[in-house]
C-alpha cells in the first residue's frame, strides 16, 4: 500500500491524509508506507509518537533499505513525543502547533530536503471543546500548508474515536486510507463548510457533490467506449491490411 498522490503536484501543494485505522498492523503498514514515500522523495520525516512505535517501524524501513539510527543521526528522521508536537503547558493551541509545523516546513528546506512528511496519532477521546479544537486545526492545515511541500499522514484509533467523531476526519482530509487501501475522500468539505452549522449549505454542497460524480463517471464511461470503438477499428484495418498483403503475395 503507497499512500496516494491523489492529484497533488509534490512539490506546491499539501497533502493531508487521515488513518482511521482498525488494528496495528493496519497502521504500522501504513504509517511505514509513507515515511518510506516521503525519504525516498527527499523529505525529511517526522514521527510523532512513543519510542517503542519508533522501533516498531524499523523493520518495514530496513527492508526498504533505511536505516533509522542513521536517519535519526542524519536528522533526515525527526522523532517526537505527542506532548511536545502537540502541547504547550499541557493544554492544545491549535494555532500554535500550526505555526510550529510551519517553521519546521521552512526548516527542513534550509536544512536541504525537499519538503517535510509527518504523522502523529490521537491517543484519547477528548472532551467537546478540545475536539472543536482538533477540528479547527485538521481544516486549517488544508490551507495552511496549500503552498508548502508538505504531507501529513494523521493516525486515528477506530478503538478511541467514535463513529461521529470519524465523520468529522473524513470531512477535513481530502485523501484517506482505509484498512491498505488509499482513497480520494468524496467527503471532505473544504474549511468554510467543514467548520460551519448551515445545514442548508451543507446539503446543496452535497447535491452539488453527487452532480459532480455523476458527470466524471459519464465522462469515463464515454472515453472507455471511444477507446474501445477505437481498438476495434484498428483490429478491423489490421486484419484488411493483412489481407491485401496475402493477396498481394498470390499475384
Amino acid at each position: 500500500m503507497t499512500v496516494p498522490h491523489a492529484g497533488y503536484d509534490d512539490v506546491h501543494r499539501g497533502r493531508h491524509v487521515c488513518l482511521p485505522f482498525e488494528t496495528d498492523s493496519e497502521k504500522l503498514e501504513a504509517v511505514a508506507s509513507f515515511l518510506i514515500e516521503g525519504l525516498t522523495r527527499g523529505k525529511r520525516c517526522l514521527f510523532v509518537g512513543t519510542p517503542d512505535e519508533l522501533a516498531e517501524l524499523g523493520g518495514p524501513l530496513e527492508a526498504a533499505g533505511i536505516c533509522v539510527s542513521r536517519a535519526l543521526s542524519r536528522r533526515s528522521v525527526l522523532f517526537s513525543t505527542r506532548e511536545d508536537a502537540y502541547l504547550k503547558d499541557g493544554a492544545f493551541h491549535p494555532q500554535l502547533v500550526l505555526d510550529h509545523i510551519e517553521q519546521q516546513v521552512r526548516d527542513a528546506v534550509a536544512d536541504g530536503f525537499s519538503g517535510l512528511y509527518a504523522t502523529g496519532e490521537l491517543v484519547y477521546e477528548p472532551a467537546g471543546e478540545d475536539w472543536r479544537r482538533i477540528v479547527w486545526y485538521e481544516a486549517q492545515i488544508n490551507d495552511a500548508f496549500a503552498r508548502l511541500p508538505f504531507a501529513a499522514l494523521c493516525r486515528y484509533p477506530r478503538s478511541v474515536v467514535p463513529a461521529e467523531r470519524v465523520r468529522d476526519v473524513l470531512r477535513t482530509h481530502p485523501v484517506a486510507v482505509v484498512r491498505g487501501e488509499s482513497c480520494t475522500n468524496p467527503f471532505y468539505e473544504r474549511t468554510e463548510l467543514s467548520l460551519s452549522d448551515d445545514s442548508q449549505a451543507r446539503l446543496d454542497w452535497q447535491l452539488r457533490q453527487l452532480r459532480v460524480q455523476n458527470r466524471t463517471e459519464r465522462r469515463l464511461e464515454e472515453q472507455t467506449y471511444s477507446a474501445v470503438t477505437a481498438a476495434a477499428e484498428l483490429a478491423t484495418q489490421l486484419e484488411a491490411l493483412r489481407a491485401q498483403l496475402g493477396l498481394a503475395k498470390h499475384e
